[in-house]
C-alpha cells in the first residue's frame, strides 16, 4: 500500500527539522535565541542513513496514526485534533517510535518545542514554536 502523500510531506518536515536542530523557531525571539544556543551545545549528528531511516519509518508511522480516526476528505477537519503530532516537553509517541525504529533515541532538543502538527486531508499545517501561528506546510493542490 502506498502511503498518504499528506504522511510523505508531514515525515520530510520532522526530517528536516532533526537533520537542522538550530534553527529550531521557538516563538519569542529571546527564547529562539536561548534554544538555538543550547540545541548547538548539544547537537547530535545523525548520519545520512539514520535521517533516512528515520523519515522511511515516521512516513509508516504516521500513515498508521491518521488512519486510526476519521479521515473524511468531504470533512478533512472532522478529527483534526486526534491527528495531531506534538513536540511539547518531549517528543510525540509517533516520532519517538519512528526514532527507535531508525536505531536511536530522540532526545529533547533534537525537534523543536512547543510544535503542533495537524495531519488532514489534503493538508498539513504545522505551528513551530511557542505560540507560533499556524502554516500551511502542504496542500494538495499545490
Amino acid at each position: 500500500m502506498t502511503a498518504r502523500p499528506e504522511a510523505i510531506a508531514a515525515a520530510e518536515w520532522w526530517a528536516n527539522r532533526l537533520a537542522n536542530p538550530a534553527s529550531h523557531d521557538v516563538g519569542a525571539e529571546t527564547a529562539n535565541i536561548v534554544t538555538n544556543t543550547v540545541a548547538a551545545l548539544v547537537e547530535r549528528q545523525r548520519s545520512q542513513a539514520q535521517l533516512e531511516a528515520f523519515r522511511e519509518a515516521l512516513v509508516d508511522e504516521i500513515d498508521q496514526h491518521v488512519a486510526q480516526y476519521s479521515w473524511r476528505p468531504d470533512e478533512p477537519d472532522f478529527g483534526s485534533a486526534l491527528r495531531a503530532i506534538a513536540v511539547d516537553y518531549g517528543p510525540d509517541p509517533v516520532l519517538a517510535d519512528a526514532a527507535e525504529r531508525a536505531g536511536f533515541e530522540l532526545k529533547i532538543l533534537d525537534l523543536p518545542m512547543k510544535t503542533v502538527m495537524w495531519i488532514n486531508p489534503g493538508t498539513v499545517t504545522v505551528a513551530e514554536g511557542y505560540s507560533a501561528q499556524p502554516v500551511v506546510i502542504w496542500r494538495a493542490d499545490q
